[in-house]
């Protein structure tokens, strides 16, 4: 009887962890709130005949903006992330094809650009990003997604990067690119800050490096917002 009664509580611990497991996925396979908003500029359709279906799609990310961004949600922290496509970015001599070469490639299943250095001096990227979209009370790290081609050269000078944040305090510090692996994207730390009401407003980004040396062989694939927590 006593070791009838050890399976009997056992199978009922067992079943609770099973509810309260399913009660977890059910909570966290939800849109974010306020995803409807964003996903208004998407170029695609939004699957909305189940909320699977739409989780899907939101896990694997959403182009927007005449494909100058990509939306996702992160699929174990359900919170908003977001791509800003170099195509967005201000590029200095990006509309020069001795300078730049843009390339079309596929993201989420659409058209994308990506931009490849051939040659130049004065390397400047910078950008902005409104902080309302993203997930609030959250850490996030801001990163460029880039990597490099079989002919990158150029790179033994560091370049600087530096990110203003709405309440207008400033992260800076030095990046080396010498040693980024090739063919293969890479997340280089830009910054990192916590989503609050003193932080709702405009992230501004700047990466540059303009001695005379000259650089070739960066792709840039964009910048991206992720949560940490």
């Amino acid at each position: 009887m006593e070791a009838e009664a050890e399976i009997q509580e056992e199978a009922k611990e067992m079943g609770s962890q099973k509810k309260h497991k399913q009660t977890v996925e059910a909570r966290v396979r939800r849109p974010p709130h306020n995803y409807v908003a964003i996903v208004k500029d998407s170029v695609v359709r939004i699957e909305t005949s189940s909320l699977d279906k739409l989780c899907d799609q939101l896990y694997n990310g959403v182009v927007l903006k005449e494909r100058k961004r990509k939306y996702w949600v992160d699929r174990d922290l359900n919170k908003n992330c977001f791509m800003v496509f170099a195509r967005e970015l201000a590029i200095t001599w990006g509309h020069e094809p001795q300078y730049w070469e843009w390339k079309t490639v596929k993201e989420s299943g659409v058209d994308v650009e990506e931009a490849e250095l051939r040659s130049v001096c004065s390397l400047e990227i910078s950008g902005k990003f409104r902080t309302i979209v993203l997930s609030p009370k959250t850490e996030y790290k801001v990163s460029l997604v880039a990597s490099m081609t079989e002919s990158s050269q150029g790179w033994g000078v560091p370049v600087n990067i530096n990110i203003t944040l709405p309440d207008k305090s400033s992260l800076g510090h030095m990046e080396s690119l010498q040693h980024m692996p090739q063919g293969k994207w890479t997340n280089i730390l830009m910054g990192e800050f916590k989503t609050s009401s003193e932080n709702i407003g405009e992230i501004t980004f700047h990466i540059s490096e303009c001695s005379n040396n000259w650089k070739q062989g960066l792709v840039v694939k964009g910048v991206a917002f992720q949560p940490k927590n």
